[in-house]
């Protein structure tokens, strides 16, 4: 199982729908959308407001990470707007139980995020009922950067951790993916990868044929 989220945090926004369908038509398999507050983190990007327009562009499935404070407020309207997907992290204020719990009553996939020095170990408590867990491979709130060192051993680490207790959840990635590390990556057990300047950065439909092209999906 392999699949490429095209992240639209990079995409050209004067020409949002020309960019989403052609990521769609280069093969990627989830549009990914990054909701900031500027408080969780410094930057602040999407509200709700983008998750409505995004499912009048696309019949992919939508995937939202809620970079937030408060992920509980946001819950009822994502589900109200047919998203598929919601992560939250464990860092949030009072932690990510009752967030990870509206977002299964609600019929989402849940997915705990941890940050790139939150152990893989924090996410024990909560494993047998995620659908994924989102590894940061950059520092969270903007794009852009550089895939960091001990990413893919910490992949690895939650990859054993997760067989060990049995858990189905799947170990998606966030940042810095480019074709040259992402077959490491994959071979540490990254199984959903998502991609904004990597797609988004160049010609679309090049773009994901490389990420493609560099494992041999």
């Amino acid at each position: 199982m392999f699949e490429l989220c095209a992240s639209i945090l990079a995409a050209n926004f004067a020409c949002l729908k020309r960019e989403v369908r052609a990521a769609e038509s280069a093969g990627g398999d989830v549009s990914y959308i990054d909701i900031m507050d500027g408080h969780f983190v410094s930057a602040i990007s999407f509200g709700t407001g983008i998750v409505r327009t995004m499912g009048r562009l696309t019949q992919k499935p939508l995937d939202v990470h809620l970079m937030v404070e408060n992920p509980l407020p946001f819950i009822p309207e994502l589900a109200e707007e047919k998203v598929e997907r919601v992560s939250v992290h464990y860092e949030i204020p009072g932690g990510p139980e009752k967030a990870l719990r509206a977002i299964r009553e609600a019929g989402m996939q849940a997915g705990l995020v941890l940050d790139p020095e939150t152990p893989n170990g924090a996410a024990k408590p909560y494993l047998h009922g995620l659908d994924r867990i989102l590894l940061m491979t950059v520092c969270p709130g903007r794009g852009g950067q550089t895939y960091l060192e001990g990413s893919n051993q910490k992949i690895a680490g939650l990859r054993s951790l997760l067989d060990r207790v049995g858990s189905r959840a799947v170990i998606q990635i966030d940042g810095g993916v480019t074709p040259q590390n992402l077959p490491e990556a994959y071979a540490a057990g990254a199984r959903s990868v998502v991609a904004g300047s990597a797609v988004f950065g160049g010609t679309v439909q090049s773009g994901v044929a490389y990420l493609r092209r560099s494992c041999a999906f």
